[in-house]
């Protein structure tokens, strides 16, 4: 068995796995922005009693996660398309059936992992530039009051 065999059998089970990844990462991404929020408010009401290294410790917890799922999750979503792809020309190859319905059905599954990635690294680019920006509001604002 060669390599391309083994690599071959591996793309074969198509996206499926990566549309779990994907939907981990979603409620992730979610639960982050949730939970900055709630964190935002009780840091903002509370700014004065903080000193600055641990502010900005409070103000950058989890935003690399959201970064990191807002630039990688088209990649993923991506690959589960390249996979779902391979394995709708696996099918038409060795089908008995040709035909544009059994090619666009392959294709169009194959889809929902770059649309399902997009659904992930919108919120998450979103939610990282929004506590980003708030994160230096925030800052300056403790750093007006400190002088």
């Amino acid at each position: 068995m060669s390599l391309t065999d083994i690599i071959l059998k591996l793309a074969l089970v198509g996206g499926d796995p990566v549309l779990y990844i994907l939907l981990v990462m979603s409620i992730i991404t979610i639960a982050i922005i949730i939970e900055r929020f709630m964190a935002y408010k009780v840091i903002e009401q509370n700014l004065d009693k903080y000193d600055p290294l641990e502010l900005r410790l409070q103000l950058e917890k989890r935003l690399g996660i959201l970064a990191t799922f807002g630039n990688n999750a088209p990649f993923i979503g991506l690959f589960g398309t390249v996979l779902g792809v391979i394995k709708a020309f696996h099918h038409l190859g060795t089908s008995s059936e040709f035909g544009v319905r059994v090619v666009m059905t392959g294709i169009s599954e194959a889809l929902v992992a770059t649309a399902m990635g997009l659904f992930v690294a919108i919120p998450a680019v979103i939610g990282y530039n929004y506590f980003v920006r708030k994160m230096k509001f925030l800052l300056m604002m403790y750093e007006s009051k400190k002088w």
